[in-house]
């Protein structure tokens, strides 16, 4: 019999995780709010010690730029800073929405796939961001 991804509700066995789940998804949300109004250019953050070092770009070069615009709706700019920021942005835009949901809720929202689901999921993710950093490292030469 084949299992399939199942969203499961549950109360919450106790309220210090309900604590701490309002706290990510504070968290989250002040990470959001700081891509959407903080331009990248702005950003305290060093740059990036990879490419400091090696002069190419590394696994997430491009990432907060790629964010920032997506999170202005600009989805061609958001693709040309980095291929995989619109996805990124959903998935954290998503686990926001579930712990704030559960914070404020005190009910457990969970994805429970199984390992062949998960497999299927992050593989072809990882081996797509490989290969497509591998690709800017080549047009960088």
């Amino acid at each position: 019999m084949k299992q399939t991804m199942k969203l499961v509700r549950q109360d919450s066995p106790a309220s210090k995780h309900r604590a701490i789940k309002a706290l990510v998804a504070a968290g989250l949300f002040t990470g959001l709010m700081t891509i959407f109004l903080v331009p990248p250019a702005d950003f305290p953050f060093a740059t990036c010690a990879f490419r400091s070092i090696t002069g190419h770009s590394c696994l997430t070069c491009g990432m907060t730029r790629s964010l920032h615009a997506i999170s202005h709706g600009h989805l061609m700019a958001s693709l040309q800073y980095h291929l995989l920021g619109p996805i990124v942005f959903i998935g954290v835009v998503l686990t926001f929405l579930i712990f704030a949901i559960e914070g404020i809720f005190g009910k457990v929202l969970a994805l429970r796939p199984n390992r062949n689901q998960i497999i299927h999921f992050i593989v072809p993710i990882a081996v797509i961001w490989f290969l497509y950093w591998g690709a800017r490292l080549i047009t960088e030469l």
